[in-house]
């Protein structure tokens, strides 16, 4: 591939993920058309790019997205696409950890709108991508297994999970913990209050670091958590993929130089 295409290819798919992060922001019609926008810019992106996979993920993330906008039969259609593109990418790219958190967060989604029991084969195989997740990249997925845990009632790998999430910096904020209908089975169990309490005994560390204004820094913003996780990860190829096209530009100079 000619540096040119590889360059346009990388601009293909960098318009696609801001036209899917633009339809998260609408509704109604207006997102469904940002949304199909952004799939048809994913369909045009090169097979035969390295980072292909990274595009079946983002495409795959988009339609879970839009699948939250919907409801019943409509929702469940669309996660069934994006289930598909999160397969696709670990077969072209096994173990990729996108794919492996987000389809197991879009498995425990259609579990939810079938209203399926927590034992049934759905929460299992969300199970096993979460569990794919955390050996990538461990505690990438510890929330997602707390709550998963939770809805099964297993109180102890809860807790566990939990804490390791909180430990990797990856747990959400204590408002949200306390309002995630999935711990609804650990909220009145007597260490959940302690757990909560430990997120505040978190913020400041022994050796802490300040702002300008002298105010302690807290960790990172744990919301964002999963996608922190994932770009720790994908910084390296990142760094690749943008020196190949200009390792190519010097090369070309040299043999420039050479001729005169």
């Amino acid at each position: 591939m000619s540096v040119t295409n590889y360059m346009i290819s990388g601009f293909i798919l960098k318009k696609a993920k801001k036209l899917a992060a633009a339809a998260r922001l609408e509704d109604g019609e207006k997102a469904d058309k940002l949304f199909q926008q952004a799939y048809d810019a994913f369909a045009s992106y090169s097979t035969s790019r390295s980072w292909y996979s990274d595009c079946l993920h983002n495409w795959g993330l988009a339609l879970f997205n839009q699948s939250q906008k919907k409801e019943g039969d409509v929702a469940l259609k669309i996660l069934d696409e994006a289930l598909t593109k999160f397969t696709l990418c670990e077969a072209v790219k096994p173990k990729h950890i996108g794919a492996a958190l987000d389809g197991g967060v879009a498995l425990m989604a259609v579990a939810k709108i079938k209203c399926l029991s927590a034992d049934n084969e759905m929460y299992s195989k969300a199970k096993q991508s979460f569990l794919i997740a955390e050996e990538i990249h461990p505690g990438t997925a510890a929330y997602n297994l707390a709550c998963l845990h939770a809805l099964q009632s297993n109180a102890e790998d809860c807790l566990k999970a939990l804490e390791t999430a909180r430990d990797c910096g990856v747990v959400p904020n204590e408002e949200d913990i306390l309002n995630d209908p999935d711990l609804n089975n650990v909220k009145q169990l007597s260490w959940f209050s302690g757990f909560i309490r430990s997120l505040s005994d978190e913020v400041v560390e022994e050796d802490p670091k300040f702002t300008a204004e002298g105010n302690p820094i807290k960790k990172a913003d744990p919301s964002t958590a999963k996608e922190e996780a994932v770009k720790q990860v994908e910084t390296t190829a990142v760094a690749k993929q943008q020196a190949t096209p200009k390792k190519a530009q010097e090369e070309t100079e040299k043999k420039e130089d050479s001729a005169k």
